[in-house]
């Protein structure tokens, strides 16, 4: 009887998704910097969403 062992390690994100998770940070932290945290929310969200429409 074989002694099967299953890999239990998380998917990796993909290249596509860490794209649009920096591009959405970097937006949320300029955003930050000049108007605040409800601008920068909005800003990561907005991008988030623009990204991951345009890139697919």
């Amino acid at each position: 009887m074989a002694n099967r062992t299953t890999s239990k390690q998380p998917e990796r994100l993909s290249q596509r998704w860490a794209l649009i998770l920096t591009g959405a940070f970097v937006a949320g932290a300029i955003f930050f910097a000049l108007a605040g945290l409800p601008a920068a929310l909005g800003a990561a969200g907005a991008t988030l969403l623009g990204l991951h429409t345009m890139v697919e």
